[in-house]
Formats: C-alpha cells, structure tokens, sequence
C-alpha cells in the first residue's frame, strides 16, 4: 500500500465530523471532508476514493444513497458507517449490511483506537482484493481469455467451443483474418487443457522449406552447412504440450508432408539423423488463407487439411462484431492507462460511433494499437471525436469540416468577449447530445464559472447548476 489512500468523510454534523477528522489527520491519508450530500456525489463521481466514513442515518445525510453511489463508480471502496447500534436493527441498518461486502459498523461516540484499527483493516482487505484482481488478470492474460471481450454470439460461441474442446486431445484449426486473435485463441485452449508441457508457436510464413523443416523437426550435427551442434526441433519441445503453427498454409508441400506423419504416427526423424523420435503433442493450427480452395488448387495436401481441421473454430472480422467495440475499447484504455501510469480515460459518445463507423481492416489487433497511441498521446481524460486519428475520420466518412465550428457567441456583457467554440456535434446525435455539448463547451470557455456561462447563454444560474449536476459536467 505504496500509494496514498483517499479518505472521504462526510457528516453535517461538526461535533461528530471534526473527532474523526483529527483521529485520522497525521496517519499518511488523503482526507476529504465534505458537509453535504451534492458535494459528496460530485467527490465520488469524479475522483478515486478508496474509503467512505459517514454517518448511516442522520439529518440531510443519506448513508444508503452514498454507499449506492460509491460502490457503483468504486466497486471496491470501503464503507465505514458511524451509527448507534440500534439503527442496525432497522430496515436502513439491515439494507447497509447487506448491500456491499466491504461495509463496516463504527458505534457512537467514536473510539479513536478502534476507528484507526477499522479503517487500517478495512485498507489491509481492499489491498488484497485488489492483489487478488492482478494475479487473476496475469492468469487471464496468458490464457488468452482476457482480449477474447465481447458478447456477441459469435463471441460467446468461441469461448463456449474453447472451454468444451480444451481438454481433448482434438486438432485445432482457427479459421480468421489477420489482427482477428487466432494465437490468443490457440494459448486459451492450451492453457485450458490438461496437458503440462510448454505452448510452443511458430510461424510457418517466417522461414524458407529447408529452414523451416529444421525449425520444425530439429537437425543432427552436421546434417547441413552451418549445422555445428545438434538441435531440437519446435515438436520436441512441445513433447507433453501444445505446438501452434500459425500460417499453416505457407508450409511447403514437402514439409506438409512430414507434418501428416506426426500428427499420424506421433514419430519423426530430425533432420540427417537416423533415430525415430515419439512425441506426445497437440497440434493447433492456424490460417487466413481458404485451405479448401489450396487443396482444390494442389497448394495443401487434402489429407493434411482434413487431419488439422478436426475442430474449425471461425473467428470473427471486428466489423462482423462491432457491437463488441465499447467493452473492447474500455478494456484497451483500462490495460494501456495502466501500463502508462495514468487516470482513467474515457471516449465520448461521438468518439465511439466514430470508430464504429471504421471498418477495420486489421481487426483488433488494428483497434488495440489505435487506443495505445490515444492514450499515450492524451493530455486530458476524456477523448472527443477530434481526438481520433485524421485516417480513421476520414474513413469513417467525418471530415474535419464536420466538426462543427460554431460562431462567436454573443452576450449582452460586453466584457464577456469570446473567440470560436469547438463542438463535436454530428449527424445523428440527439437534441439532448448536442445540448450537453453545447454546455460542456460554454463551461470550458467560462472556465466553470456557472454565473458567466448562464450569461453567455442567456440563462438562469439555477438552470445551469441543474443541467451540469445532469450531465456530469460538475467540477467544483
């Protein structure tokens, strides 16, 4: 717990907030204190908060609505709820227990000791909570299963075939087009597998015949010019696990031929060597290419291609599942904010049809490499349509020109002098969308001052208070 945990505390009532505050002033924590319930929810919304102190039930103090708001912007944070011990037995006390795991119960008058012990226990679990989430994700991560979001049927179709065919000993053929995430299918399924060897991959596009065939098979010493040592080959090393050949279409007929063998007869011989060599291996291939039509064509052996497509599983192009791109999107800027040692970054509304509106040639290998590049490249922690790559707009059919840029806006203040306002506005939005846009940039202008921004547009402060408490658009 390097990091400096954030303590929210709210109370309206001064006699029992300010104990609380000196109890917790000098033990290293970020505390922010807050007297009622409006900046109490602008507090959650817009920054981390690791821990709530309030009171359960008091006047113009809501216990059950903060603990709703935190847990659903944090769903790890901790709850310390300052109540008397009766209020437990009641429909609220009863609801608070039962609402979140990480909600605790502190009786009135506060107890400086045992406010300290709850809240260092409190930041002990969440602290494991949140190791136990970075293992798991590492887990996730190797097995492949972390890219494969979406909830597509195509989707949940791959990961209902992966979970039923890993532990078999079945050939695999994954069927997809380049960036689809055909070695992230093939380490699924190995890593979901019984097997306790090594995933081994290789690319059979990367090598000419002879090259390859050694890569593959191994070679004795002085087998070829060059050979000074005896080698193992890609298939010895998967002895007990699992060898990926991705691109399986550019392997030579010659050495097809030597892969039907083993996948046959689980023997080979390397390459100049005499002694039969018996392997215990699951072969998964991969390929964009139509290996029906290379059979047709005499470029793959017809019983090879039968041998390896055992199990097809056919991966999706993005735009066959372009709904999936939000929570692939989300995932993207979670790992690289991460990665990058930044706050979290979210894309509007008009950045998201805008990118799916873009066909995605490369897939979501394509998307992934354009979301790093936004994130690196960001400087603030919402990204508009204007933020996205001029290739994407313009492929996407948004030019430049149709990010709107409106007028000089006019008051009846002559001190209030402005120059162009930026909005991305576009087609197809909503009167609402273009409304809060219209308003976000007014506040950017006025730099959150409510009292000029209601002057620029001509109406009243309470409107506008209303309106950006609706929107989000609160930053004070």
């Amino acid at each position: 717990m390097n990091a400096q945990k954030t303590v929210l505390i709210v109370d309206a009532d001064r006699r029992q907030r300010d104990p609380v505050c000196q109890t917790l002033s000098g033990q290293g924590l970020r505390l922010i204190v807050k007297d009622n319930m409006y900046q109490a929810f602008h507090q959650i919304e817009y920054q981390k908060i690791d821990v709530l102190i309030a009171p359960l039930k008091a006047e113009r103090i809501d216990g059950l609505a903060l603990l709703e708001a935190a847990t659903q912007q944090h769903p790890d944070v901790g709850i310390i709820f300052i109540t008397s011990p009766n209020v437990l037995e009641t429909d609220i006390g009863i609801k608070a227990m039962t609402a979140h795991e990480g909600t605790y119960f502190l009786p009135k008058p506060v107890n400086p000791v045992h406010l300290k012990a709850l809240l260092q226990r409190t930041l002990q679990i969440q602290q494991l909570a949140f190791e136990n989430r970075q293992l798991q994700s590492q887990i996730d991560e190797k097995e492949g299963l972390r890219r494969m979001t979406g909830q597509s049927p195509q989707m949940i179709r791959v990961r209902e075939m992966i979970t039923q065919i890993a532990p078999t000993r079945a050939t695999v053929m994954i069927h997809g087009a380049r960036g689809t995430g055909k070695e992230l299918v093939a380490r699924a399924v190995h890593h979901r597998s019984l097997r306790r060897g090594s995933l081994i991959a290789f690319n059979c596009a990367t090598l000419n015949e002879n090259l390859a065939e050694s890569e593959l098979f191994g070679h004795e010493r002085g087998s070829f010019s060059g050979a000074y040592n005896q080698r193992k080959g890609r298939f010895e090393l998967a002895h007990g696990g699992t060898l990926f050949l991705d691109e399986v279409s550019k392997l030579s007929l010659s050495n097809q031929a030597r892969l039907l063998r083993v996948l046959e007869e689980r023997e080979f011989e390397r390459v100049g060597g005499s002694k039969t060599i018996k392997v215990d291996v699951r072969v998964v291939c991969a390929t964009n290419s139509d290996l029906e039509l290379a059979c047709h064509e005499g470029y793959f052996l017809p019983d090879l291609y039968d041998r390896l497509n055992v199990i097809p599983i056919h991966l999706p192009t993005l735009q066959e599942r372009i709904e999936d791109l939000p929570l692939l999107v989300k995932d993207f800027l979670e790992e690289f904010c991460r990665q990058n040692k930044k706050p979290r970054i979210t894309l509007s509304p008009s950045a998201i049809r805008t990118l799916m509106k873009y066909e995605w040639p490369g897939n979501v290998r394509e998307l992934k490499n354009c979301i790093e590049g936004l994130v690196v490249m960001s400087t603030h922690n919402r990204l508009e349509q204007a933020d996205l790559p001029e290739r994407i707009l313009k492929a996407a059919g948004v030019m430049m020109s149709n990010i709107v840029s409106v007028p000089t806006l006019r008051t009846p203040e002559p001190s209030y002098t402005r120059g162009p306002a930026c909005l991305n506005v576009e087609i197809g939005m909503s009167l609402d969308e273009i409304q809060q846009e219209v308003l976000r940039a007014t506040l950017e202008y006025a730099n959150n001052n409510k009292a000029k921004a209601a002057k620029i547009l001509q109406i009243s402060r309470r409107t506008i208070q209303r309106k950006a408490k609706e929107y989000g658009l609160c930053n004070d």
